[in-house]
């Protein structure tokens, strides 16, 4: 009885704190996924781990189980004759019996730890499966590149599995035979029973099949070597010493395997061995020694010209894999801004964006927070139609984080039950002050209140970037839905997210979240509804974990409702000839560092109120996204499906942008001898953000791309040359529809100095009104932040524009409260940007010149004729005018204005003869 009764205490142990916790998450993750409606996506990946782990653990399992057989089922009763012409005894084996079961128990576990661990890689056998062409070709074996990225995965994983099996099985199985049979093997193989020489002979030409077949495969391999200074993939030397040797290699170990097949019969061990030296001197030769030898008298003595042809696979390769093969150039002069572009472009100019997003951030939590369990983790830039026209706007969620509450608040209840929902958001114009320096809303406050034509309908957040801990809604609590002046207003859910809580899924759940509140609560009630995994990033990765997504995802107000859009990416590391993604030096977790396969060929979105999760395959030509969604159907919808509204707010990924920018600056050397030498990488340009010196990040644009087009939402980064702080060019990812996602690089003139974010940087600091200005504010318990330097292409002119925040010591709160600009040789600053614009393009000189010294002596001037009193009068008359425009805000007038003054200006030279 004791020892029945420990055995029920271990049963019984085993079942509530290992078996009922494993099917409570896969009980709950099934409801989950039915919740979000994928629950074949449940099953798919299920299936496919159940399937991995049968099929490679059932391999295993009767490869070991047929080796144990042969090694333990000899015997039974064999004689074995040790006698020798000197004299000598034999003595009788002792039959092994069958295979013991505590063995077959070990092989069992042995076989499916194996299978478990090998299921994470169900993507790629199903990917094989499933896979599809990419309609090019490697420039080396002419294979669809389709081969490399789905097939050639598998079939390196398959030869590497079965390989060391095989050879931890042959070694064990050597080991128990020299043990047991010792003495005969000193008199040699053919001393050993027939069963044993014929178990070691074919277990051992296996292996040297397998291993064959691996030299064949790693030949395809050099199309990731790195062994070429140049470029990454293959090289001269790899195909034309490397990929000869792999594959004489692999001839070699089909010959030896054969010949150890042989050995069954005849005696060809001899031949093996000798097979083995030439093998082992092949290999030292062919993969060591030989390659050396080319790449030091072929390659090193004429590098340039034997690598060229590589040198172009692999800029082709890369520049396709990363799409930039589409890239359209443009020559870009770079001149000084005048005031008829600056006519041109009004659309730019009033949405200049002066806010930069870190301030702004600041800005938003000390004025819109309204309650200590609110906060806002980003800031957001996009567009929407207001007041008839596009405008460019910055924007906030208010969600909620519990641990913001006071200790005494964070109860249960609280937690899970009443603080459930995050509350509407705020939205700001890019370029609006009011005279306290701070931003004007176009949304804010709780309810939202809105001074444009946009509405917020559906203003509550229960999914969101800060709510990642379970709440249960209709419980018999009421939520809080959000605080009005010293009461609040209280709420039920009305939406479909969430997931029925029965008996059976309550018990499931507390198991889940070993939380005994869950069974124990009179609060929670049959219609009461679980809402878990509602952090938008891990809701979309628990769908689809295969797809690599961007780190920023936005909120969007679309026909009242507010919705997160999320850019995922089909990537891949396994494109011949394509240089893998520098990472990204300012984040260890990039999730795009080492790819060398990228397209952004689906967008995710994530209803904030229900949890709805759509994801469009807004790029069915890409293989690597179409293979997932020929594995799940049902998945994604096609872009033609997402609704009008939704689709006006795409934008362009930033994380991706960043990586074909850094890709570009040294791929857009298309000619392999400029690329080889080095003679024009381009890099991300610094500036200072506050005190720090920082990489230049891409910045949302609204400008006109093409001469005669309208303006459109355009995401830019400028470029410098490599160890200098000039400009050289930049690019521009199109974000409107029809143009969405063409890239457009302009080039500037090489005979022709474009000051760069740096150079403009020293200027600000060099100017004496400015730098005095900035001493005297950092000296007088403040500190100034430097905003984002912005580079404004317009037309073929630059306009550089700087926002300056004064910030108190004892305040958290910045003000706005300078503008910068520059353009060519003039710098200025003033309270707003049309104040500093009008001074900038105006007669008087740029800031930081001093006033004029005393008038040199000599006779006093002439004074001015009749006709030219005239004309100075019309120039006062229209400067005035000019000013009245640029109060007024109507920069067309403005400009009108001082080309007229300009006119003036020149017929009075004129009147002034040579």
């Amino acid at each position: 009885m004791r020892l029945r009764g420990r055995l029920i205490l271990i049963a019984l142990f085993v079942l509530v704190f290992v078996l009922a916790p494993t099917l409570a998450r896969w009980y709950t993750d099934w409801l989950w996924f039915g919740e979000v409606g994928y629950r074949r996506v449940f099953w798919v990946p299920l299936l496919s781990r159940t399937g991995v782990t049968v099929v490679l653990g059932g391999v295993l399992f009767a490869l070991l189980y047929v080796n144990l057989r042969l090694l333990l089922g000899g015997g039974n009763g064999e004689i074995l004759d040790l006698r020798s012409p000197r004299g000598g005894r034999s003595y009788r084996l002792p039959p092994p019996g069958a295979v013991p079961q505590t063995l077959l128990l070990l092989l069992g576990l042995i076989a499916f730890a194996t299978g478990i661990a090998a299921s994470g890689r169900w993507p790629m056998f199903q990917q094989f499966v499933h896979a599809r062409p990419f309609g090019a070709v490697d420039p080396i074996f002419g294979r669809d590149i389709g081969f490399f990225v789905f097939k050639l995965p598998v079939y390196q994983f398959i030869e590497a599995w079965l390989f060391g099996w095989l050879t931890l099985t042959l070694v064990a199985v050597a080991g128990v035979y020299s043990l047991r049979y010792s003495a005969l093997m000193f008199r040699g193989t053919w001393a050993l029973p027939d069963r044993v020489r014929v178990h070691l002979s074919v277990l051992a030409g296996i292996v040297l099949l397998v291993r064959g077949w691996g030299f064949w495969l790693d030949g395809f391999g050099i199309e990731y070597s790195q062994r070429g200074s140049a470029i990454f993939g293959a090289s001269y030397t790899d195909v034309h010493a490397v990929l000869p040797a792999v594959r004489l290699l692999a001839v070699l170990f089909v010959v030896s395997a054969v010949l150890m097949f042989a050995n069954v019969r005849r005696r060809t061990l001899g031949l093996v061995l000798g097979t083995a030296v030439v093998i082992a001197g092949a290999w030292f030769v062919g993969l060591k020694v030989y390659p050396g030898i080319i790449q030091q008298i072929r390659v090193a003595p004429n590098e340039l010209t034997v690598e060229t042809p590589y040198i172009s696979n692999g800029i082709t390769a890369t520049l396709h894999a990363f799409g930039l093969d589409r890239i359209r150039e443009r020559g870009f002069d770079a001149e000084p801004l005048t005031a008829g572009v600056l006519a041109r472009n009004q659309a730019t100019i009033e949405d200049l964006r002066l806010w930069d997003y870190r301030p702004l951030l600041t800005a938003y939590r000390q004025l819109q927070v309204l309650r200590p369990y609110y906060t806002f983790l980003d800031v957001d830039i996009d567009r929407y139609r207001i007041g008839g026209r596009q405008r460019q706007v910055m924007l906030s969620a208010r969600e909620i984080e519990t641990s913001r509450l006071s200790a005494q608040a964070r109860t249960w209840v609280n937690e899970h039950l009443v603080f459930t929902h995050g509350y509407g958001l705020v939205m700001s114009p890019v370029n609006r002050i009011s005279e306290e320096g701070m931003p004007e809303f176009y949304l804010k406050d709780i309810p939202p209140v809105s001074s444009v034509d946009l509405q917020v309908t559906r203003p509550q957040i229960y999914f969101g970037e800060a709510t990642e801990h379970y709440v249960l809604v209709n419980t018999k609590v009421q939520e809080l839905d959000y605080p009005k002046g010293e009461d609040n207003v209280y709420t039920t859910y009305q939406g479909r997210g969430g997931i029925p809580l029965g008996s059976l899924a309550r018990l499931a759940f507390a198991y889940r979240f070993a939380d005994s509140r869950l069974l124990l609560s009179s609060d929670v009630s049959p219609s009461s509804r679980m809402m878990f995994a509602r952090g938008i990033a891990t809701r979309v990765r628990r769908i689809a974990p295969f797809l690599a997504y961007d780190r920023d995802p936005y909120i969007a107000l679309v026909d009242g409702r507010l919705v997160w859009i999320i850019d995922a990416y089909a990537v891949s590391d396994r494109y011949p000839y394509s240089t893998p993604a520098p990472a990204d030096s300012t984040d260890v977790d990039d999730p795009l560092a080492g790819v060398n396969y990228l397209r952004n060929s689906v967008k995710v979105v994530v209803d904030a109120y229900d949890g709805t999760v759509d994801f469009y395959l807004m790029d069915p030509s890409d293989p690597v996204a179409g293979s997932f969604a020929a594995i799940f159907p049902e998945l994604f919808k096609p872009a033609s499906a997402m609704p009008p509204a939704i689709r006006a707010h795409l934008r362009y990924p930033v994380d991706m942008y960043e990586v074909q920018a850094r890709v570009y600056a040294t791929f857009h050397m298309r000619d392999p001898r400029v690329f080889y030498n080095k003679e024009d990488p381009w890099t991300i340009p610094t500036e200072l953000f506050g005190s720090d010196t920082v990489l230049v990040e891409p910045y949302y644009v609204t400008m006109r791309l093409e001469e005669g087009a309208a303006p459109e939402f355009a995401l830019i980064l400028p470029f410098a040359p490599a160890n200098r702080d000039n400009m050289v060019g930049w690019m521009a990812a199109r974000n409107d529809a029809p143009h969405y996602g063409e890239l457009i690089v302009y080039r500037f003139s090489k005979d022709r100095l474009a000051f760069g974010p740096m150079q403009v940087e020293a200027r600000i600091n060099q100017d004496p009104v400015i730098s005095q200005q900035l001493t005297l504010w950092n000296q007088e318990g403040s500190r100034t932040i430097r905003g984002n330097l912005l580079v404004i292409p317009m037309e073929t002119s630059l306009l550089y524009v700087e926002p300056l925040f004064l910030q108190a010591e004892r305040s958290q709160l910045p003000e706005l409260r300078r503008v910068i600009v520059a353009s060519g040789p003039r710098i200025v600053m003033a309270e707003t940007a049309e104040a500093a614009l009008g001074r900038l393009l105006g007669p008087s000189p740029p800031t930081g010149t001093p006033p004029a010294g005393p008038p040199p002596a000599g006779p006093p001037p002439v004074g001015p004729s009749a006709s030219a009193r005239q004309l100075i009068a019309q120039a006062s008359e229209t400067y005035e005018r000019a000013q009245q425009f640029l109060r007024q805000g109507d920069l067309a007038g403005y400009a009108r204005e001082m080309d007229r003054l300009g006119e003036i200006l020149r017929r009075l030279r004129e009147t002034q003869g040579p």
